[in-house]
């Protein structure tokens, strides 16, 4: 795996915490081929994945691998809820209005309405991840 490399000290963390709560972390898998998906969690296969290849291709490469292993590893903390928000006040998450639209990219691509909450709260974390591990620990283990 390449993207290790890449991350900070609290990105290597939360990838060793996702691997402890029995997910799979794997690198440019199939979902990552059409370039649509940064990473992402399977819920199925319970599968935590980074697509590598496309987010070193574009600008602010280190920083957005490192915003996008926080961003998933708020999902991952949702699986381990139960597919549940962590529960976080709305008023308490304020986001610009280009995090929102994101909101809106990510409900469209998973045609799932029902993860805006938590994708809100994904968006809102990943820039966050001291907070993301206490979350972890608090809810995978």
């Amino acid at each position: 795996m390449q993207f290790p490399y890449y991350l900070t000290s609290e990105g290597k963390q939360l990838v060793e915490l996702i691997a402890k709560a029995k997910f799979k972390v794997q690198e440019n898998i199939s979902w990552c081929a059409d370039g649509r998906y940064a990473g992402g969690v399977i819920k199925e296969n319970k599968t935590f994945f980074i697509c590598t290849k496309s987010i070193l291709k574009g600008p602010n490469a280190n920083s957005y691998l490192n915003e996008t292993v926080y961003h998933e590893a708020v999902h991952v903390v949702h699986e381990c809820k139960g597919m549940q928000p962590i529960g976080i006040p709305l008023n308490q998450m304020p986001l610009s209005q280009s995090k929102m639209r994101d909101i809106d990219r990510s409900i469209s691509l998973t045609k799932k309405k029902s993860m805006q909450r938590m994708e809100h709260e994904a968006y809102w974390l990943e820039d966050k991840p001291k907070e993301t591990i206490k979350y972890l620990r608090k809810f995978c283990f």
